[in-house]
């Protein structure tokens, strides 16, 4: 019953995800993100990690849609419509990053040691999380921080209006 769950939620995950990078209409993007949330959270809950996915679903389903809500008003799409279609060289830059990708994937679901239980569930849940993300992955949070302000700034300079 487990994999049904976990199967079922990935191929959401999966589907959400695909929309959000090829839906052209901006609202209907932001919609699907709203939908990649809303998995990883159900995935979250499935593995007992209650905390990551309120975390997930206060954060990302708040914060970065409003944010995103705000580029969409901010942004004059008839800048961005000049630059529609398919980005040709970046996507044959990206082809080998993506095949190497998808066999170091494939190498650990096929060799991995998935087969051990772990304890996912602690009863010190926000305590270890707090002290891992404030501890260990401090750098990452605060690169992660500086990239969304920097986003949000190159929003509002690009929906300046010029005079």
């Amino acid at each position: 019953m487990e994999w049904i769950v976990f199967s079922f939620l990935a191929v959401w995950l999966i589907i959400s995800a695909m929309g959000t990078i090829f839906f052209k209409n901006p609202v209907h993007s932001i919609l699907s993100f709203l939908s990649v949330i809303l998995a990883t959270a159900g995935i979250f809950l499935h593995l007992k990690a209650e905390l990551l996915a309120g975390l997930q679903l206060i954060i990302y389903a708040v914060a970065i849609v409003v944010f995103y809500v705000l580029v969409i008003t901010t942004v004059p799409w008839e800048r961005v419509k000049k630059f529609e279609g398919i980005y040709k060289r970046e996507l044959i830059l990206s082809l080998p990053m993506l095949f190497l990708s998808f066999l170091s994937i494939s190498y650990l679901v096929l060799k991995g040691q998935f087969e051990h239980e772990l304890n996912v569930a602690t009863l010190n849940n926000v305590k270890d999380v707090g002290k891992s993300l404030f501890t260990q992955y401090l750098l990452p949070f605060e690169i992660a921080s500086i990239i969304l302000l920097v986003a949000m700034i190159g929003a509002i300079i690009l929906g300046r209006k010029e005079d």
